[in-house]
């Protein structure tokens, strides 16, 4: 496939603007910072992680620098350090010291100024003061800062030596404190000042500190280098597509796991990297835009399938229109229509009446009456805890009725009751009257009713236990708790398929009740359907059948040569023909037809070559055949006079 018919396919498809739409997302976050202040909770994060407790920079606060600098800075200076650096804006007196050093503008020396990074206040400023030199270059001068690095805070702030003025003058310190150290000293900030915005040093508000930490970085050469943009966006894009493939083999569930592994990863390779090489990654970044791309390349997926959903629903009803099928039972409004429907057609009763129980009471109420009218029942008891309610319970079916509950009753017109309960849960009751005959068998009809009795009750069960469920899913609440205030597809897919599932199990049942033995190739010689009687041919014959072709089989029960079966299923294919062949397998005459199956006028999308669905091979026995004949000519007249009155019997017993 060409380059052009490549992008002509997937330009039909959503997932690929989607795709584009979190590539333009990525640039546009990265080009305008939108993600890069996610990074300074991390910076400050990892800082908090590193812990320097040695430091060869100094810090001293004088409470009155004015009058105690020269003091003061002889008496450093007695001690041998590295550098003096006063900072102050007052005018001091010059101490003329190539070790002392006052940065000030007039003096064409100044500190490396700091700009913000991100909140914190940690970037040295990599542009050059017109008015002065910095004194870092001249104090460090192999350092380069024209890259704007970031401050490392790997250094405790209780590991930075810090001495008071006062303590300095009375001799109070080790030669080894100040000895070849970098000296800060300050004027004491009464804490007027605002905290500095750095990580460890939230609590200080003397800018002297901000200055100690960049000392100790060019002392140690530990100033961090943060990633380019370009080189950024360039990580970030290459990150979103390798997720992009790998999300996109594993379920979401999973995706969540191996999101959490990756995040943790970066985030233990950022920390790695910035202390092991000074160089900051877009730790943060990848963290969010690792979830970003799962939950957009899940959220893509399930909305393309949705769409796919939504047509294979479409479909199935377009399918399924065309095709009768009853409602089930239990999706029905209210049960006792089916269940009059049931009783009418079955037996021949005088009067019926159903009665079904109060939920959560032992009361019943009227709810149906078959051959006469609800205002027909004298009994006013309507508690099935007394009689003759309680008679049916107690004889687990069917009892006789002796005191009036029907008005208006024949000479001969007897009552019965039946209660109709499952498992012990008692759904409702079931009177009814008969007027027997010279042929009536009082213990057959109360059989015959008690197994009715209990399927109605097994029904009533199961369509009281789907409507509660029913009830407990369409409450408001529970629906808007469970998103599901709208009908979810999986429950529409799942109806459709249902659907399509008790056509196919009522057409599989009828094809396995043919008695004759039928297997179905396709035009390609495989078994497409066979059913129950044709694997019991096969199994007592010995027949491979899921083994053989459409030719093995002919060649196999048939007389024919493998030329003649080709010629015969040549012509069935091109002529939509039909052909009987005797067959013998051990004692058993056969006849065999064999038919071609019209293709349906639904293709599918595999596509069929001919207009031929299908060969239909039907074993007819002609052996059961004239046996079964042969019975039924014993029925009518040639049984004995014993076989004849038991047929009878049973025949009776049904009826009644």
């Amino acid at each position: 496939m060409s380059i052009k018919q490549q992008l002509f396919f997937v330009k039909r498809h959503k997932t690929f603007w989607l795709i584009i739409t979190l590539i333009a997302f990525v640039l546009l976050a990265e080009l305008s910072g939108a993600l890069q202040r996610l990074n300074a909770p991390v910076y400050n994060y990892f800082s908090q992680l590193q812990s320097e407790k040695h430091s060869d920079v100094v810090v001293i606060e004088a409470d009155a620098l004015v009058f105690e600098h020269d003091q003061l800075v002889y008496s450093l200076l007695e001690h041998n350090p590295k550098a003096i650096i006063v900072v102050s804006d007052s005018k001091l007196t010059h101490i003329e010291d190539e070790r002392v050093f006052y940065p000030r503008p007039e003096n064409n020396l100044c500190l490396s100024e700091l700009k913000a990074w991100l909140g914190y206040t940690i970037q040295i400023n990599h542009q050059k003061n017109a008015n002065c030199d910095s004194l870092w270059s001249l104090i460090f001068p192999e350092n380069n800062l024209a890259h704007s690095p970031l401050l490392s805070f790997a250094l405790d702030i209780h590991a930075l030596p810090k001495f008071n003025s006062k303590r300095v003058q009375s001799n109070d310190l080790l030669a080894g404190q100040v000895t070849d150290k970098l000296i800060l000293i300050s004027q004491t900030n009464q804490s007027f000042g605002l905290p500095i915005r750095a990580p460890k040093l939230v609590n200080e508000v003397n800018s002297i500190y901000i200055h100690a930490y960049v000392a100790h970085n060019l002392i140690e050469k530990t100033l961090i280098s943060p990633v380019s943009d370009n080189l950024s966006l360039i990580i970030q894009l290459t990150s979103v597509i390798l997720l992009l493939v790998l999300y996109q083999k594993v379920s979401f569930n999973l995706g969540i796991i191996v999101a959490s592994l990756l995040s943790l990863t970066w985030l233990v390779l950022c920390f790695f990297v910035m202390t092991g090489m000074n160089i900051f990654l877009p730790a943060a970044e990848g963290v969010i835009l690792n979830f970003i791309t799962l939950f957009w390349v899940f959220l893509s997926a399930k909305w393309v399938e949705e769409d796919d959903l939504k047509r294979l629903i479409n479909n199935i009803r377009q399918k399924m229109s065309g095709r009768y099928l009853p409602k089930s039972f239990t999706d029905q409004s209210t049960p006792w229509d089916s269940i009059i429907q049931l009783i009418n057609q079955q037996l021949a009763l005088d009067k019926s009446i159903l009665l079904a129980r109060l939920e959560g009471d032992h009361r019943l109420y009227e709810i149906r009456a078959i051959n006469c009218h609800l205002s027909d029942i004298h009994e006013m008891r309507r508690d099935y805890e007394r009689a003759p309610y309680s008679d049916a319970i107690k004889a687990f079916g069917t009892v006789k009725i002796t005191r009036p509950f029907f008005k208006a009753l024949e000479e001969e017109e007897a009552q019965y009751i039946v209660p109709l309960m499952y498992a012990g849960d008692i759904r409702g009751f079931w009177a009814m009257t008969i007027t027997p005959d010279e042929r009536f068998n009082e213990a057959a009809f109360i059989k015959n009713v008690n197994r009715f009795a209990n399927q109605v009750g097994e029904l009533l069960f199961h369509y009281r236990v789907f409507e509660t469920q029913g009830k407990a899913e369409s409450n408001a609440i529970t629906r808007l708790l469970t998103l599901n205030l709208a009908k979810p597809l999986s429950q529409q897919i799942k109806h459709s398929i249902n659907e399509m599932e008790q056509k196919l199990t009522t057409l599989e049942h009828v094809f396995n009740q043919i008695r004759s033995a039928s297997v179905l190739f396709n035009l390609f010689g495989q078994v497409v359907q066979t059913n129950h009687a044709l694997e019991q041919l096969a199994k007592q014959h010995h027949l491979p059948i899921f083994e053989m072709t459409a030719l093995d089989l002919l060649c196999k029960v048939s007389d024919l040569d493998h030329e003649n079966a080709k010629g015969k299923l040549r012509y069935l294919t091109l002529h939509k023909g039909e052909i009987y062949l005797p067959v013998q397998l051990d004692e058993q005459q056969f006849v065999l037809n064999v038919r071609t199956i019209e293709s349906s006028e639904e293709k599918s999308s595999a596509g069929e070559p001919f207009e031929v669905g299908g060969i239909l091979f039907e074993f007819i026995n002609l052996s059961e055949l004239m046996s079964q004949i042969h019975q039924d000519d014993d029925k009518t007249g040639l049984l004995s006079d014993n076989n004849t009155e038991k047929h009878n019997n049973a025949e009776s017993e049904a009826s009644n």
